[in-house]
């Protein structure tokens, strides 16, 4: 894949979290995006960005995710971006993990809003206690 390639799929994945219908807060608040069917949201998973949408068909949210490296330094070799197709039935939740963090998805009665929780993983050290 070509570097303008990739750039432009960043670009494009990105411009989807600027609609309307995302509701996103700070990365202080611990709290849950809700999120409208075809409607783009951008997230931090650990060093990660994810960028994605859901639709709704056969009432279940049918979730596009792309993970890959933060856009912006140069020096840095990135790594290829992932694109997870995920299917999240109706009344159910699922979870994608990455190395420094994960995200759970639940879908709402009727597709109708996908609730997404970004969810801190913290390594059990029974040597600390």
């Amino acid at each position: 894949m070509t570097r303008s390639a990739k750039l432009s799929g960043v670009v494009l994945l990105s411009s989807l979290a600027l609609l309307h219908g995302a509701r996103v807060s700070s990365a202080d608040e611990v709290t849950a995006y809700h999120v409208a069917p075809l409607k783009g949201v951008t997230l931090a998973v650990g060093a990660k960005r994810a960028v994605g949408y859901y639709t709704n068909t056969g009432n279940a949210c049918h979730l596009t995710l792309t993970v890959a490296d933060p856009f912006g330094d140069a020096d840095k070799a990135a790594s290829e971006p992932v694109r997870i197709n995920l299917t999240v039935g109706e009344g159910t939740s699922a979870r994608v993990d990455a190395l420094e963090g994960a995200l759970a998805f639940a879908c709402a009665q009727g597709a109708s809003t996908m609730v997404i929780q970004p969810v801190q993983q913290v390594a059990y050290n029974a040597l600390a206690k």
